[in-house]
């Protein structure tokens, strides 16, 4: 590993974060497997996006500015406390605005992402910034086979991107993903369960108002240089986001993964 990845170990956990982006792209439990599903380290290119683990999506989501989902992903973060002890490893990222971030959104801010990764995964983002914003915390979940994967927890009414935008209600208690998806669920409960099998992997949201669901399903993956034929049946986005209620001047949006 070079230095434009920090690869950590513990006795807990094994994990690789991505120093652009401060982006977690790597977290396996000792003796467990893998949560988060990223794409082929040699697809990573500097100032470009890198698809899995946890992108920092801010400070807009989607297509609302140039670049898509904002700059926080693609600019380098300052690691500026990293410790351990019984529980786990812990480490504060912060990234401040500058000239050339004034040239894309011409704001200040201050961010902050504290991580702690043990048994589980936790990630606080921190917001101060002069205008208000939209964020997630765009997590790539591994699963074994998509097509046993049941997510309960999401809540009836979400809005399709892939139907733009409509507002739709679904009642069945949960979600099974048989095509391309990309909602925005606005009453998702705190928790959300990915269901496989015997494996269940919990997602605890805070201080959110949207659950993000996507999967670019066979078609989509075509389209994506950095994603093979069958990566699609092998995670799913789970993201804790603030869109349809932006983020304030000072505020946060917490995540934890187990």
């Amino acid at each position: 590993m070079d230095e434009i990845f920090l690869s950590l170990t513990h006795p807990l956990c094994d994990a690789i974060i991505l120093r652009q982006g401060a982006q977690l792209i790597h977290f396996q439990p000792k003796g467990g497997d893998p949560i988060l599903w990223a794409a082929e380290l040699g697809t990573f290119e500097k100032g470009k996006a890198f698809r899995g683990g946890i992108p920092i999506c801010w400070p807009w989501f989607g297509k609302a500015g140039s670049p898509s989902h904002g700059f926080a992903r693609i600019m380098p973060w300052e690691l500026i406390k990293h410790s351990s002890n019984d529980e786990g490893i812990e480490l504060i990222f912060e990234l401040r605005d500058s000239a050339k971030t004034r040239e894309i959104w011409p704001y200040g801010f201050m961010t902050t992402l504290k991580m702690h990764l043990g048994h589980d995964i936790r990630i606080s983002l921190r917001i101060n910034a002069q205008m208000q914003s939209t964020a997630a915390l765009h997590t790539y979940l591994t699963c074994k086979n998509i097509f046993d994967v049941k997510v309960e927890g999401l809540g009836a009414h979400y809005n399709d991107s892939l139907a733009g935008g409509a507002v739709c209600e679904s009642y069945e208690k949960a979600l099974h993903v048989s095509q391309a998806v990309d909602r925005i669920y606005t009453q998702a409960n705190e928790v959300t369960h990915l269901n496989e099998h015997a494996r269940t992997l919990s997602i605890v949201h805070q201080n959110h108002s949207d659950v993000v669901v996507w999967n670019p399903w066979k078609e989509g993956v075509m389209q994506l240089a950095d994603m093979k034929e069958e990566d699609y049946t092998k995670m799913l986005c789970i993201e804790t986001a603030r869109i349809s209620k932006p983020l304030a001047y000072d505020d946060s949006l917490h995540v934890r993964i187990f």
